[in-house]
């Protein structure tokens, strides 16, 4: 199975849906980039561990509720047993907190479990709100010991629902045929926005429709000819300077 190597080409819902069809057992992971809103964190990661296709735990840095509030919204922690909880936690540290609270006699063994579910829901709910990131599988690879397995969760909880690419090519169809209706005789905006990318595939030597791989591959074929420090030929050293910034700036429109 060819899964993106970019999070922006598809959709966590999308992944997670080839994932589940194909009963995957893995770990998939995402290393966020940086985005023109700014609304990413270059480099933090979250992973996911998956088993015969189904998510049994998350990884994320993103906060979510810790398992102390999620019991005490619950009602399955009063407030002494939350105090009291705090200061177990401390006293046993590397032990996972629902270890110690069931074997304190504090908390029921039902009520952690539902718990940890919930936890682990509000963890894979808060992925989908990364906008860009680098897609890694890693199939069967060892659970970490920084994942807790408490699942599985039900298809229903990470698939149905979820934002999907084919949704997101359904709205730029009806933005594109909107774009149409602007002043008579002038370009529909559609067009007058993707002129700059049409210069850059110019730029590049190509044309309309190429992918990302063939991009990278226009762009070192290019840049080992005209790379200032690189190039063979003899000429005018300015202008090859020139061309190549012209070169890199057309690649990186492309590939943002």
């Amino acid at each position: 199975m060819q899964l993106p190597s970019r999070l922006s080409t598809s959709t966590l819902g999308d992944l997670l849906g080839a994932l589940h069809r194909e009963k995957t057992t893995g770990l998939l992971e995402l290393c966020e980039l940086r985005t023109p809103s700014g609304s990413t964190v270059p480099g933090r990661q979250h992973r996911i561990q998956l088993f015969s296709g189904l998510v049994t735990a998350v990884e994320t840095p993103l906060r979510v509720p810790r398992l102390g509030e999620i019991l005490a919204k619950e009602g399955s922690a009063p407030e002494p047993s939350i105090q009291r909880l705090a200061a177990l936690v401390a006293a046993h540290r590397g032990r996972r907190t629902g270890e110690v609270l069931v074997a304190a006699g504090l908390i029921p063994a039902t009520a952690v479990d539902r718990a940890l579910r919930i936890q682990l829901r509000a963890r894979l709910e808060a992925l989908f709100s990364i906008e860009e990131a680098t897609i890694c599988f890693h199939t069967a690879r060892p659970l970490a010991g920084s994942l807790r397995q408490t699942g599985p969760l039900p298809p229903s909880d990470f698939l149905h629902g979820r934002p999907r690419a084919r949704d997101r090519q359904r709205r730029a169809g009806s933005s594109a045929r909107a774009a149409h209706s602007g002043p008579a005789g002038a370009p529909p905006r559609a067009a007058r926005a993707d002129e700059p990318r049409r210069r850059a595939l110019d730029v590049l030597g190509l044309r309309e429709g190429a992918t990302e791989a063939e991009i990278r591959r226009a762009f070192r074929r290019l840049a080992a000819s005209l790379h200032p420090d690189r190039a063979a030929h003899a000429g005018d050293g300015a202008q090859r300077t020139a061309r190549f910034a012209e070169l890199s700036a057309a690649y990186h429109l492309l590939v943002a």
